[in-house]
């Protein structure tokens, strides 16, 4: 059921009214997790099974983990608790890659391998309520937190239909306080929540999807078509994925701020960056965040003995986007595209403690210094789109080569849809202030000001829709 549909409308304006009419706190959270359940048994009856399994085996984990006397114990309890998220994880996700991966590396000896065409089992969403899990459990065993006392409070924790299928990825110490006191949502908490929703709405289907036929077809056969096509191509996806991705994101957490709860910020301005390591503040905080207080920040304080401080953290971070990559998806492309960014941000590292030691003053958004370090981290940024747009590496070396060496064999596609959507989007980047959050702003303006910006995105919804509604990208992830 994508959050697009008509049958998504319906469907959230139910679980709504029912909530609102609810008094009762707990009655509240079993109406919360009866209608997450009921989202979910669209993907399929098995991945609801399975992450039941999951949040039950997670909360007891949770609890021992956080009764638990000494430190050895806490230790063996948090790597339980880990094997099991991880376990599953690269059982469905990963165990196909592996055995594909093994396949190659042992043809040239003679060995065939039969690797299955299709994974045996597909849980929509896997990746996220696994992170979930793994931060409550990380967050109890670092004292962040005490553990959850309440099944039900858990298991809506981790279920929450806004938040179940691509994110944001929200912490249990951010979001069980709220579940806990469970209170109605005030009338901004509504206003606020409908204008993410319209604005999420606008980005994925008047932008993303307009442009995601062209993109689409050029991406899957590169070597048909000529450089320039292939650029078009590239910056087309750059903004398709932006758009949709962070488009679902303002969906999810206006659905959550519709109830009373508020989900973390998820996409700020990403392609204002002026290096990488902006970049990756602003593009999938929920997901930059996770990994670096759970994977970055454990590393370096493990590796607190090697002497030389840029080479730690460049071989952390590098190791890091590596796993950041893997978890995108089983396949050596979104590797490669996860090691191209570990490189860029080690090499950012090391030019940024270099420059420290020299005083500079600030410069606007529009100095020329400015301006080349945006076009110099969208260049990278981009770069590493051709790998994770592909779905091989043959196939993003080819993109590459044609494009680099500016072939002019091939077809020339001109989309009416690309060059205007993303120039859209990249004057937005480039005049709109990169930390302001418009659509909380909205709220406090006069009401002709809101209901003359509502009535836009309403115009744009129902005028500039395509016809054939496209998936949001991330879903497979």
């Amino acid at each position: 059921m994508s959050f697009t549909s008509i049958e998504f409308v319906i469907f959230l304006g139910l679980c709504l009214v029912l909530f609102f009419k609810t008094r009762q706190q707990s009655t509240r959270k079993w109406l919360l997790i009866a209608f997450s359940y009921c989202f979910y048994l669209v993907f399929g009856l098995i991945g609801v099974l399975f992450i039941t399994v999951l949040a039950v085996a997670g909360f007891y984990v949770g609890r021992q983990l956080g009764n638990s006397s000494s430190a050895s114990t806490s230790k063996r309890y948090l790597w339980l608790g880990i094997a099991a998220n991880l376990g599953a994880l690269g059982l469905i996700k990963y165990s196909g890659f592996l055995a594909e991966t093994a396949a190659v590396a042992v043809r040239p000896f003679g060995v065939h391998l039969w690797v299955p065409d299709h994974p045996l089992l597909q849980i929509v969403g896997l990746s996220y309520f696994t992170f979930a899990g793994l931060s409550y459990l990380f967050d109890i065993y670092y004292g962040r937190m005490e553990p959850c006392q309440s099944l039900l409070e858990y298991v809506c924790y981790l279920v929450y239909f806004p938040k179940l299928i691509a994110g944001p990825i929200v912490r249990a110490v951010d979001l069980l306080p709220q579940l806990k006191s469970a209170a109605l949502p005030t009338v901004q908490d509504l206003e606020v929540g409908c204008t993410y929703f319209l604005v999420g709405a606008v980005k994925k289907l008047v932008i993303a999807d307009q442009m995601s036929s062209h993109v689409s077809m050029i991406l899957a056969a590169p070597q048909h078509y000529n450089a320039f096509t292939l650029v078009q191509g590239l910056i087309g996806y750059s903004v398709q994925i932006y758009a949709d991705f962070s488009g679902y994101s303002d969906m999810a957490i206006g659905c959550a701020r519709m109830m009373g709860f508020k989900f973390p910020q998820n996409f700020l301005m990403p392609y204002s960056s002026v290096n990488i390591a902006e970049f990756w503040r602003r593009w999938h905080i929920t997901m930059s965040n996770w990994f670096r207080d759970y994977v970055f920040l454990p590393l370096e304080i493990n590796s607190r003995h090697m002497r030389n401080a840029n080479v730690r953290a460049s071989r952390n971070v590098i190791l890091t986007m590596l796993l950041c990559g893997l978890w995108h998806g089983a396949s050596w492309n979104f590797v490669v595209w996860g090691g191209l960014h570990g490189v860029a941000l080690a090499v950012y590292q090391v030019y940024a403690n270099a420059r420290r030691k020299v005083r500079r003053g600030t410069r606007s958004a529009f100095h020329p210094g400015t301006l080349a370090a945006r076009a110099l981290t969208l260049s990278v940024v981009m770069l590493g789109y051709v790998f994770f747009g592909t779905r091989t590496l043959n196939l993003a070396f080819t993109y590459l080569w044609r494009m680099l060496s500016w072939s002019r064999e091939g077809v020339a596609l001109g989309s009416p849809y690309i060059v205007p959507l993303v120039a859209l989007v990249l004057i937005f980047h480039l005049l709109i202030n990169k930390d302001r959050n418009l659509v909380e702003e909205l709220a406090t303006y006069s009401v002709p000001v809101r209901v003359l910006a509502y009535g836009v995105l309403l115009l744009a919804l129902t005028s500039l829709v395509p016809g054939e509604a496209v998936p949001f990208v991330y879903v497979k992830f």
